[in-house]
């Protein structure tokens, strides 16, 4: 089943919505991988940064440390030294009280004088004296060598096992001199520069970090993690070189770092090396929330672009939709049939023009919904077909018209057969309501096909149908006859728009035979064409009951022949009536009645001198509501008239309950009262309508002896050429004067 034109499918197909959707995805992806990446790499390289600052600051903090120890150490050395050559100038005798003040003075715990033999011979503490130094002893090691002055690390005495630092002066005289400070006063100078202490202390400042101090053969001096501390860490085991800008990331304890190894130079010297680890959990914890936080902001970004894709989709699937589909019924409609012969390519093609007929009857007669329910069903039926007959494909040509395409069929004795089958939709569908279908057919031949040709000749097909005729193949002689048609239908156009000389009337004259006087006239239109010259009353009345300008023009005959009268009672006849012809279609219309009252008071006449004449059609409408309208009408004083009696719809039980005045016996019958059969039976029709009540008028008497027939039979009224022909206005004004005028012989 055909929805849309190939080159329009792609626009309404899901691929339209998903593939840039998915595109978009892809894009939204790439561009949250790229943020995010972009974000990790700079917070890393900050951290980078941060943690090369760091340990920059930590190695240049132990830097400054070792040469304070190291500067400390000279200090402790030049104090032993100054002490040492103190001693050594000093020639006056000295006492212990002298050394011990000496020991104050100098900053020094304990000193110790050695003579030549190297036995102590006096001390600030007054303790070893005449202490003999023993062999392989340290005071005797030095005093075997050349040195001058030697400075000791802290040892334990010998004697008293309590740690000192010694330094040791030699005299020029043989004698030498031992000064010594308290390991324990050291350490209170060394414990602000311990390694340990340091480290611990720039960890405390800086929680995120781990620290190691290394030795120059890689001995772990200090460490934030007491189970390094005294082990040996070689660059290769910790995978990372010693380097200033060198780094690595490494796993530790479940935690990712930053690792960095820095030397530690002291005066040039390498002194160590640091190994700074840098915790990454908090900037991995701020990049995952970022993550998120990006992530969720693509997505509703993402999700609101989808949705708008959507919507854009949805909109397009409706422009679409109102573009080629019908909305009512579904089918595709008149521009999806120009894109679809665009596109078709076939030897044989076939246009069918569907049309139901008085679909304007059944919307004023059931309702708009009903008759939007009849399309519904008309198109549904349509498209099952179409799916039994893949060749056959519908379209929805305007309101109450569709159009079927059947390609590849050359036969028309099938094509005739598919319009055939096309005619019985109201029996398939179950239709409710008086609906009958005529088709316009037209054929083609050639690879491609002219839309706007084709339609046009199946529109005149259809045109040229008619009720014994529901199925019209084209021909040139339709087109001929349609230029016709539609000349005349705008010659009417232009009268019922104020153009004169289009459409007047003519009156022909009835007579009560009884007394040989004219009682009405019926007006009968007549219509002149500028370009086709004279056009007979049966084919312009059709004409404008089929091209839906039978009731204009009704009202403008009933406008004239309201005229007419006018002149009637100017000339001073008040009781000469004139009927008109209305048609069925008029009747039904709610505002009928509202017209003729508002067209006598314009006209300033009677309503008694207005009578109407209807065929026997309107007994195939709703007699409920046509005898409400034909009551209202006697109510004003309007006569009411049945023309052409007996060839229609009626019967004597209907006219029963009718409210009409007179019965218009049709020509048929008065040309055969010879015909004895035919006798009896207009005899039956005057008596039985007079026992209704109803007066009886004879139409198309043209012979005496038809008239003194239907005297005998008590026809009340007579009309015809016998009398008359139908007659201009001054004509049928100068036939009532020659009435009088014989009236008034003797």
């Amino acid at each position: 089943m055909l929805d849309f034109p190939k080159n329009k499918k792609t626009l309404s197909s899901w691929k339209s919505f998903i593939v840039p959707s998915l595109l978009i995805l892809v894009l939204f992806l790439a561009a949250g991988l790229l943020v995010i990446n972009a974000l990790s790499t700079f917070y890393y390289q900050e951290r980078v940064q941060e943690a090369s600052l760091l340990a920059k600051s930590y190695t240049s903090v132990l830097s400054t440390v070792i040469d304070a120890e190291h500067q400390l150490d000279l200090q402790l050395r030049s104090t032993l030294k100054v002490a040492g050559v103190i001693m050594s100038k000093y020639t006056e005798p000295i006492s212990n009280a002298q050394l011990a003040t000496m020991a104050e003075n100098l900053d020094i715990d304990v000193i110790y004088l050695y003579d030549s033999n190297l036995t102590i011979t006096h001390s600030s503490d007054d303790k070893y004296i005449g202490w003999i130094t023993p062999a392989s002893h340290p005071v005797r090691d030095f005093y075997e060598s050349t040195e001058q002055f030697r400075a000791e690390e802290i040892r334990a005495d010998t004697e008293s096992g309590v740690l000192y630092k010694y330094g040791y002066y030699r005299f020029d005289d043989g004698r030498m001199v031992q000064v010594g400070i308290l390991a324990s006063n050291i350490e209170e100078l060394y414990a602000q520069f311990e390694p340990q202490y340091i480290v611990e202390r720039l960890s405390k400042d800086a929680t995120h970090t781990r620290l190691a101090f290394l030795g120059p053969e890689g001995k772990v001096i200090a460490a934030t993690d007491s189970s390094l501390r005294g082990s040996v860490l070689h660059p290769d085991t910790i995978g990372l070189p010693i380097s200033a800008n060198s780094y690595i990331k490494t796993g530790w304890e479940g935690r990712n770092y930053l690792a960095l190894h820095l030397p530690i130079t002291l005066k040039e010297a390498f002194a160590g090396s640091l190994v700074l680890y840098y915790d990454l959990t908090q900037m991995e914890k701020l990049i995952l929330r970022l993550t998120i936080i990006i992530s969720l902001t693509l997505l509703v970004f993402y999700l609101l672009f989808a949705y708008s894709l959507f919507t854009v989709y949805k909109k397009n699937r409706r422009i679409l939709h109102l573009a080629y589909l019908d909305e009512l019924t579904g089918l595709p409609n008149l521009r999806n049939y120009h894109a679809y012969l665009e596109e078709l390519r076939c030897q044989h093609l076939a246009l069918i023009v569907l049309n139901p007929l008085n679909f304007r009857l059944v919307n004023i007669l059931y309702g708009y919904d009903h008759g939007n329910s009849v399309l519904i069903q008309i198109g549904r039926h349509l498209r099952e077909i179409s799916m039994q007959k893949q060749n056959l494909q519908p379209f929805r040509l305007s309101d109450d018209r569709f159009l079927v395409v059947i390609k590849d069929e050359a036969s028309l004795d099938h094509l005739l057969a598919i319009c055939q089958e096309l005619l019985c939709i109201k029996e398939d569908t179950n239709l409710v309501g008086s609906i009958a279908v005529s088709i316009g057919l037209v054929q083609s031949t050639g690879p491609s096909h002219d839309a706007t040709r084709l339609l046009k000749e199946a529109l005149i097909a259809l045109n040229s149908t008619s009720d014994s005729h529901l199925i019209q193949a084209y021909n040139t002689e339709l087109e001929e006859k349609l230029i016709r048609v539609d000349a005349i239908e705008q010659e009417i156009k232009q009268a019922l728009g104020g153009e004169e000389g289009i459409i007047s009337l003519v009156f022909q004259p009835i007579y009560d035979g009884d007394v040989g006087q004219i009682v009405s006239f019926e007006a009968l239109a007549r219509m002149k064409s500028k370009k086709l010259g004279v056009i007979h009353p049966l084919e312009f009345i059709a004409i404008a009951e089929k091209r839906q300008l039978i009731i204009a023009l009704g009202q403008k005959i009933l406008s004239l022949a309201c005229d007419f009268i006018t002149q009637l009672r100017m000339r001073g006849i008040y009781e000469v009536s004139v009927a008109v012809n209305v048609s069925a279609l008029q009747l039904m219309e709610d505002s009928f009645i509202s017209h003729i009252v508002n067209l006598s008071k314009e006209k300033q006449i009677p309503l008694t001198q207005l009578e109407v004449e209807l065929t026997e059609s309107v007994f195939a409408q709703d007699l409920q509501f046509i005898a409400t309208q034909l009551e209202e009408l006697r109510a004003l004083g309007i006569l009411v008239a049945i023309d052409d009696f007996g060839t229609g719809y009626s019967s004597l039980s209907r006219l029963e309950t009718l409210p009409i005045d007179y019965l218009k016996l049709d020509r048929s019958f008065v040309e055969k009262l010879q015909n004895s059969g035919e006798h009896g039976f207009v005899s039956d029709i005057i008596s039985l309508a007079h026992h209704i009540d109803k007066l009886v008028i004879a139409e198309g008497v043209e012979t005496e002896e038809q008239e003194e027939e239907l005297q005998k039979l008590g026809c009340d009224y007579m009309q015809g050429y016998l009398y008359s022909r139908p007659v201009p206005a001054e004509q049928a004004l100068d036939l009532l004067l020659a009435a009088e005028n014989n009236d008034e012989q003797p």
